[in-house]
């Protein structure tokens, strides 16, 4: 098939290893009825699992899929999140600050001289240069087995969005976006654009980067999720969506809670608002152009095919449920103590306080609990979803039923 499929991961902490699961469904399907995606766009997790796509670009869809999956299941909470000495530290410089102390002095003492995050982000650079192949990558695009890979961030000083860009010689890259405010910079990618698309504000500093587009970055969720047009800017004429939140928004029927909402359930609605609303919003303006193509009223676009994975509304609050049942199963009791950076960081974000509604402690777990138990139940219940998932009406039938590739993938591994 003639042009380009793109791919759009969006971004998802350690549920990233339930969107490498979708992709073991999705990824096949794509290459069997569109083409090999070329244009790579993701977003903090979603920005790790394309730049791994593309350096295994070459290899039969089934086994990349499956591949990623596996460096999803080698990666453990102490080697992402260094508790509790990270809890110690901002502790110590958030008392620093309370108390006034110089930063030269705090500096002198061996102490943070500023309170720039919760939990250090340094410790990721092994498990990014250990998922992602970088010289693959490199030379995939030199070799033009993948036309584009674009990594998301945020400015720290204008708040606007850049797209860092490794491309092809024949992929122009798209000019300054004032309505979207996104910026598109060509570089050489590497970890450090992945360490600043991922820089969750408040928990990780903003991290530098030198070179093109030099400055400060934080996670490009915080302004663009999921990166639907810089893919299409970027000349994909078709796109495969992965999400870990529903393409529609669910109706809520819950009754209000008994108590004002605490902070862990402040934060769960804003992490949802940030990871949701991109995606809603994105494909429900592309089937709109669509729509309104098909009908003749719009003779100005042409027909975007969008194939989306991910949950369905009706399901959406299963990845936190499974992190939950995965915590107790494997870490209740005095297992805790095999992990004590997740018994932290369950502490932190609310998941241990028996008298409370525990469901939005869960939620923040599931995008923090990187640990290979979590890893394998995320990304088959990724398949699950991605196999409901069916051909856009602008692609020829799938040639093959859905719900088998998580199924030979665990084969394999088998």
């Amino acid at each position: 098939m003639a042009g380009r499929t793109g791919l759009v991961v969006a971004g998802a902490g350690a549920r990233g290893a339930y969107e490498a699961g979708a992709l073991t469904e999705l990824l096949p399907r794509l290459t069997r009825t569109w083409s090999a995606p070329s244009v790579l766009v993701g977003t903090s997790a979603g920005a790790l699992n394309v730049a791994a796509l593309a350096g295994l670009a070459g290899t039969p869809p089934d086994d990349a899929a499956t591949e990623l999956v596996a460096r999803w299941e080698s990666v453990r909470t102490g080697e992402v999140v260094a508790l509790p000495s990270s809890a110690l530290e901002a502790t110590a410089a958030y008392a620093g600050d309370l108390l006034g102390v110089p930063s030269a002095l705090r500096r002198a003492l061996g102490l943070p001289d500023r309170v720039t995050r919760l939990l250090d982000a340094d410790r990721l650079l092994p498990v990014v240069e250990r998922v992602v192949d970088w010289d693959r990558l490199h030379h995939a695009i030199g070799r033009g087995l993948v036309d584009a890979v674009g990594v998301a961030c945020t400015d720290a000083g204008t708040g606007g969005t850049v797209v860092f860009v490794e491309h092809g010689a024949d992929v122009a890259l798209p000019p300054y976006d004032p309505g979207r405010d996104i910026r598109y910079v060509g570089t050489r990618l590497g970890p450090e654009y992945l360490l600043a698309s991922a820089a969750v504000p408040v928990l990780f500093a903003p991290r530098r980067i030198d070179g093109p587009g030099a400055g400060w970055y934080v996670d490009g969720g915080v302004r663009l999720n999921t990166p639907l047009k810089p893919a299409l800017r970027l000349g994909a004429d078709r796109i495969g969506v992965v999400a870990t939140t529903p393409a529609t928004p669910s109706p809520g029927n819950e009754p209000p809670p008994d108590r004002v909402p605490d902070v862990y359930a402040v934060a769960a609605l804003a992490l949802r608002i940030v990871l949701g609303a991109g995606v809603t919003e994105d494909l429900r303006t592309l089937r709109a152009v669509n729509t309104g193509i098909d009908r003749g009223a719009d003779t100005r676009h042409s027909r975007i095919g969008t194939w989306f994975a991910g949950p369905p509304p009706e399901r959406a609050t299963e990845l936190a449920e499974l992190a939950a049942e995965i915590r107790r199963r494997e870490y209740g009791g005095l297992r805790a103590l095999r992990n004590p950076s997740l018994l932290v960081l369950e502490r932190l974000v609310g998941g241990a306080v028996p008298d409370t509604d525990l469901t939005h402690g869960a939620e923040l777990l599931s995008f923090l609990f990187f640990d290979p138990a979590f890893a394998t139940a995320a990304a088959d219940l990724g398949a699950a979803h991605a196999a409901l998932s069916t051909a856009p009406d602008s692609a020829h039938p799938d040639s093959e039923h859905p719900g088998t590739g998580r199924r030979r993938a665990r084969a394999a591994r088998r």
